[in-house]
């Protein structure tokens, strides 16, 4: 008997966070399966932290951030006009700054680049690099990462369900909760698009982060 769509969403859940086996991400995931990412305000760029140095690791096209910095660069510092952040721990926190400069070592080159934060086009993340970014965050981030299915709806070839995820970050060693409404898309019991929209605000408070007013 063919499984729902609602039935193949719980599977993913149970299977591939709860129970941690990435690998059968590709049982569920089309492989033509496309994230839609939401708009935000920002730089425009992700780090690969995991090595205690800061490497870029993928840059949003439309952003701030493109052309100006490139996957594989390393963040040596962050300076603003008041101060300038140079440990590991140091970057992080001037990271945070609305506007800032940075400086990149790119292969034998030390280069400094200008950043401020502006709109950032939503951008779409494939299968494969999707997969990848889940067992990052799944190892290198919350590797007790667990969710619950709080809601879950189906019309025709459409499901959306109410997620709360909870865990402790590896690095900050906080717990957070949070939760995300997950729309997708199905064809032939698997997944093929998705817009994920996340409670960031709760998320990035429950590891620490402060809520600054504009122009502080």
């Amino acid at each position: 008997m063919m499984k729902s769509n609602v039935d193949i969403i719980r599977d993913v859940i149970d299977q591939v966070v709860n129970q941690k086996e990435i690998e059968a991400w590709d049982q569920f995931f089309s492989q033509d399966y496309v994230a839609h990412g939401v708009p935000f305000i920002g730089m425009g760029f992700a780090r690969d932290t995991s090595g205690n140095k800061h490497i870029i690791n993928m840059v949003f096209p439309e952003s701030p951030a493109e052309g100006k910095l490139r996957v594989g660069d390393e963040i040596l510092w962050v300076a603003d006009d008041q101060q300038c952040w140079e440990s590991y721990e140091e970057i992080e926190e001037g990271l945070k700054g609305k506007s800032y400069t940075l400086g990149i070592r790119r292969g034998h080159q030390t280069l400094e680049v200008e950043l401020s934060r502006s709109l950032v086009r939503g951008f779409d993340t494939h299968t494969s690099q999707a997969k990848a970014d889940m067992q990052d965050f799944m190892t290198n981030q919350f590797p007790n990462l667990t969710a619950t299915i709080h809601q879950i709806l189906a019309d025709g070839d459409r499901v959306v369900s109410l997620l709360e995820y909870r865990g402790t970050h590896k690095r900050y060693k906080k717990e957070a909760v949070w939760q995300e409404a997950w729309f997708v898309r199905m064809s032939e019991g698997m997944i093929v698009e998705s817009w994920p929209i996340n409670d960031l605000y709760t998320y990035f408070r429950h590891l620490g982060y402060q809520l600054v007013p504009h122009g502080k």
